[in-house]
C-alpha cells in the first residue's frame, strides 16, 4: 500500500502541474516522499513485491510458447540436439536463455516456471536501475513515478505472455533508448554503464532478427539530430556489433541445424502460417496504439512545444517494434507487447513534459491512454483452452512420467497441458505447423518439395513414436469428414496415408471419444528400435 500511495502521490504532483525544476523540499519525516526521493530503492521494493505476487498468483504453467521453451531447455540439458532431435523454427538464443532457468529449477527441486518468473523480475529490475542512471535530468520524485509505471509496463501489461521474446526485448531496449537520448543531449555516460546497457540490448534485439529495425532507427535519429557531431563508433555500437557477430558464429558452430534444417523449412513453408488478412491482426492493443498517439498529439497542441528528446526516442523505438509486428504478419497478441510498452512510456513522458500546462481535456485522454495498456493483462488470450480445444479429457488415465504424443498444427494443444501434468512428450515436434503449408500447396501451386516435406514429417513422427512409444496417441479434432485427407482438417486421415503409420496404429486401441479429440491407447508393445535410429534424450 505504501508503494501504491507513492505512485498516486507522484501522479498527483504531475497532474497539479508543479514545476519540476523548483520542486519544494521533501519532508524526510514522511515515508512516501522519502521513498520517492530514492528512485532506485523505490523501484527495487516495487519489483520485489510484484515478483512475490506473481509467484503467488501464477502457480500454473505459463503460456504454451513458454511451456514449450522450458521443455526444450530440459531436453537440451539431457543431451538432445536442437533442430536435429528437436524440431523448432525459432533461433537458438531463446532456448539457451532457458537452460540455466531449467537447470536451477532442477537443482532447487521447484518448477521451472517459478524460476522463470523470478528471472524475469530480476531482468526488469536491472533494466529499470540502468534506466534510472540515465534519467538524471528528471527530479527524483518524478523518476520514481516514471520507473514504477515502467515496472508495471514491463511486468503487468504482458502478464498473459510472461517470458515472451517481445517482453525481453522491451526490457533490453528501455535503457538503450535512454542511453541514445543521453548521447543526443551530449551527457557523459560511464563506460561500464554504456557496456552493460548495450549488452542487455544486444540480447533483446538478437531474439528476433525483426528487431534490428529498432537500433537502426534510433541511430538514424541520432545522426539526424547531431549531424557532424555524430560518432558511429561508440561503446554501445561496438558492443552491439560484437554481440551480433558472436551470435552468428555461435549458431554456425553450436547449432548448425538451424541453418541446415530449420531455415530451409521456414523458407519453404512458414509463409502459409501468416494472418489471412490485416483485419485478423487487429486485437485490443491496436486501438490503444491509436488512442496513445492521439493523446500525445493533443498534448503537444496544448503545450505548443516540440516533443522532448526522450519522448521522441521512445516513439521511434515503438515504430521499430511496430515494423517488426507488421513484417511478421501473424497477429499473435504477444507480438504487440514491445510496441504497446514504448507507446505507453512515451505517453507517460509526454504527460510529465506537459506538467506545466493547465489541466485540460487532452490531459484526461492522456490518463486513459496510461491506464488502458495495463488492462491488457486482463484480456483473454487465444491460447486459453475452450471446450473445443481443451485436451484434458484425452489425457485422463495418464500418470506423471507417462509418454504422450499429440498431433496438432498448434503448439497450444500440447503445451502447457502435457508438462503441467508431468508427462513425457514423444516426438521432435511440439506442433505440426507445416501442415498448413501442405494444405495450401495442395490447393495452389503443387510444389513437390512441400508435398515431400509433409510425407517426411509423417515418417519422422512414426520413427519417433517407435523409439519412445506414447501411451496415448492423440489427434486434434478433425473439422472435415473422415474421407478428407487434409493435413490440417483431418490429421488422422492424413497420417493414415502412410503404411508405416497404419502398422504403428495397429498397436493401439481407439478410446471412447475424449472431448473433441481422437485418442488411442497403447495395448501391444513394439520391438526395440536400434539406438542409432532414435533421438537423443528421448
Amino acid at each position: 500500500m505504501a508503494l501504491q500511495s507513492m505512485v498516486i502521490w507522484g501522479v498527483a504532483r504531475v497532474m497539479k502541474g508543479l514545476p519540476t525544476a523548483a520542486a519544494p523540499p521533501i519532508p524526510r519525516h514522511r515515508f512516501i516522499p522519502a521513498l520517492a526521493a530514492r528512485p532506485a530503492l523505490a523501484v527495487t521494493l516495487f519489483i520485489l513485491v510484484l515478483t512475490v505476487i506473481l509467484l503467488a498468483v501464477m502457480q500454473g504453467s505459463l503460456s504454451p510458447d513458454i511451456s514449450g521453451q522450458l521443455w526444450i531447455a530440459d531436453r537440451l540439458r539431457h543431451g538432445a540436439r536442437l533442430y536435429f532431435d528437436i524440431s523448432e523454427i525459432n533461433p537458438p538464443l531463446w532456448f539457451w536463455l532457458a537452460i540455466p532457468v531449467d537447470g536451477l529449477a532442477a537443482a532447487l527441486g521447484v518448477r521451472a516456471e517459478a524460476v522463470l518468473i523470478v528471472a524475469i523480475g530480476f531482468a526488469a529490475l536491472l533494466s529499470l536501475l540502468a534506466t534510472n542512471q540515465l534519467l538524471k535530468t528528471y527530479p527524483p520524485e518524478l523518476r520514481s513515478a516514471l520507473l514504477i509505471f515502467a515496472a508495471c509496463i514491463l511486468l503487468i501489461m504482458p502478464l498473459r505472455d510472461l517470458g515472451q521474446r517481445e517482453q525481453i526485448a522491451l526490457m533490453g531496449a528501455l535503457p538503450y533508448v535512454a542511453l541514445i537520448v543521453a548521447r543526443r543531449e551530449g551527457r557523459r555516460v560511464p563506460l561500464w554503464l554504456a557496456l552493460m546497457v548495450a549488452s542487455g540490448a544486444a540480447v533483446g534485439f538478437a531474439l528476433k532478427h525483426y528487431f534490428i529495425g529498432v537500433p537502426l532507427l534510433l541511430e538514424l535519429w541520432l545522426l539526424f539530430c547531431l549531424r557532424r557531431r555524430w560518432r558511429p563508433v561508440r561503446p554501445e555500437t561496438v558492443m552491439l556489433l560484437m554481440g551480433a557477430i558472436s551470435y552468428v558464429l555461435a549458431i554456425v558452430t553450436v547449432t548448425p541445424g538451424y541453418l541446415q534444417v530449420s531455415v530451409p523449412e521456414l523458407l519453404l513453408a512458414y509463409g502459409a502460417s501468416g494472418a489471412p488478412s490485416l483485419n485478423y491482426m487487429i486485437r485490443p492493443a491496436q486501438p490503444i496504439w491509436v488512442l496513445i498517439l492521439c493523446a500525445i498529439a493533443l498534448q503537444r497542441s496544448v503545450a505548443a512545444r516540440p516533443l522532448a528528446p526522450m519522448t521522441a526516442a521512445f516513439l521511434i523505438a515503438a515504430l521499430g517494434f511496430f515494423l517488426a509486428w507488421l513484417i511478421q504478419h501473424k497477429g499473435w497478441p504477444y507480438q504487440s507487447i514491445a510496441t504497446t510498452g514504448f507507446l505507453a512510456l512515451a505517453m507517460a513522458l509526454s504527460l510529465v513534459d506537459a506538467s506545466r500546462t493547465a489541466f485540460t481535456r487532452p490531459r484526461m485522454i492522456a490518463i486513459a491512454a496510461l491506464i488502458l495498456p495495463l488492462l491488457l493483462c486482463a484480456v483473454p488470450t487465444q491460447w486459453v483452452p475452450t471446450p473445443e480445444t481443451d485436451i484434458a479429457p484425452a489425457l485422463d488415465g495418464l500418470e506423471p512420467g507417462d509418454t504422450v504424443a499429440i498431433i496438432s498444427i498448434e503448439g497450444r494443444t500440447a503445451w502447457p497441458a502435457t508438462v503441467g501434468r508431468g508427462l513425457r512428450f514423444s516426438g521432435r515436434r511440439g506442433a505440426f505447423w507445416i501442415f498448413a503449408a501442405v494444405d495450401a500447396n495442395a490447393l495452389g501451386r503443387h510444389d513437390p518439395r512441400i508435398e515431400a516435406l509433409g510425407r517426411k514429417i509423417v515418417r519422422e513422427a512414426v520413427q519417433d513414436y517407435r523409439c519412445l512409444p506414447p501411451k496415448h496417441l492423440i489427434f486434434t479434432p478433425g473439422r472435415a469428414s473422415p474421407s478428407v485427407t487434409s493435413a490440417s482438417d483431418n490429421p488422422l486421415g492424413y497420417f493414415r496415408r502412410d503404411p508405416q503409420f497404419v502398422e504403428l496404429l495397429s498397436h493401439y486401441r481407439r478410446l471412447d471419444r475424449r472431448g473433441d479429440f481422437d485418442a488411442f491407447q497403447l495395448v501391444r508393445p513394439f520391438d526395440p528400435m536400434p539406438v542409432d535410429m532414435c533421438l537423443r534424450a528421448s
